[in-house]
C-alpha cells in the first residue's frame, strides 16, 4: 500500500533503526518528532520490511508533473 504522503514527493530517509531493537520504533517516532520541530516539510516513520528497520523519512518538493 502507497504512503499517501510519500506519494508525489521525494521521500529522504534520515535515520534508519533495526527493528531488532525492542525499543526501535518508539526511537525512530522520537527522531521524527525532533525533527518535525527543526523543519517545516512532512516527517513520518516507515517500517522496511526488506531491510527490517524503521526508517525516519522527510518529504520534500512535490515531483514533476504530480500537482
Amino acid at each position: 500500500m502507497p504512503c499517501t504522503t510519500c506519494t508525489g514527493h521525494h521521500p529522504i530517509p534520515l535515520q534508519r533503526f533495526p527493528a531488532g531493537d525492542v525499543r526501535a520504533s518508539l526511537k525512530a517516532a522520537h527522531a521524527a518528532s525532533e525533527e518535525r520541530t527543526r523543519t517545516d516539510q512532512p516527517v513520518h516513520v516507515h517500517y522496511d520490511a526488506l531491510h527490517d528497520t524503521f526508517v525516519v523519512l522527510r518529504t520534500t518538493t512535490p515531483k514533476e508533473g504530480t500537482r
